[in-house]
């Protein structure tokens, strides 16, 4: 059989990317009816209108599935990110900041549904090396930008003496992650969750 003709019974890289990422969606639009507990690959299967099989060959397991959907989730947020700093110069590190501090908040409806699956296997990633990486992917990352913009405050004469990069830095991002927690499961008003950020944004890396 020639091989331009055998490249079509075998699905691409592309289409195998496309079919788990709508398994990925299906099991998202699970989430946000009835919570993590309505997951499981028969109802992502029934959800996505595929047979088991097919949502089997692509996950082994719920697990797999759901860290899957956790690295979906996190692409569209950085999405997110970036459509809101498309008219932001590119050399502006606050202003990165305070976007990505802000989609933490949950604001988007996927977002607090990725903070409520995050927080449900939290308690298992000492234990998964694996679901620990997926859980802090980008985490690093995102602290050192918290750090520099508070040094960059701080080294311009914006703040005290008193204002410590490290510690300060790290308070945001500490406190913006609580803050997500608290408008996903406990009905903290985004509106409220925003002026704190921003309150405790202003007191260490004012614009």
């Amino acid at each position: 059989m020639r091989s331009h003709c055998y490249a079509r019974l075998v699905p691409r890289t592309a289409d195998h990317e496309l079919n788990r990422t709508t398994l990925s969606r299906a099991a998202w639009d699970l989430i946000a009816r009835g919570g993590l507990e309505e997951v499981s690959l028969r109802s992502v299967a029934a959800e996505a209108g595929v047979s088991m099989g097919r949502v089997q060959y692509y996950f082994r397991t719920k697990d797999d599935l759901l860290l899957f959907a956790l690295q979906d989730a996190h692409r569209r947020m950085e999405q997110r990110i970036a459509a809101r700093l498309s008219d932001e110069p590119d050399d502006d590190p606050r202003a990165a900041l305070v976007a990505v501090l802000d989609e933490l908040l949950g604001g988007d409806p996927e977002t607090r549904d990725a903070i409520r699956v995050h927080l449900a296997y939290a308690a298992r990633a000492r234990e998964d090396e694996r679901l620990a990486e997926v859980l802090v992917e980008g985490d690093d990352e995102l602290l050192a930008l918290a750090v520099h913009v508070v040094a960059l405050a701080k080294e311009a004469g914006r703040v005290g003496a008193d204002v410590d990069p490290s510690l300060d830095g790290q308070a945001l991002w500490v406190l913006a992650r609580g803050l997500g927690t608290d408008v996903a499961l406990y009905r903290l008003p985004i509106e409220r969750a925003r002026e704190i950020l921003a309150h405790a944004i202003r007191r260490v890396a004012p614009a």
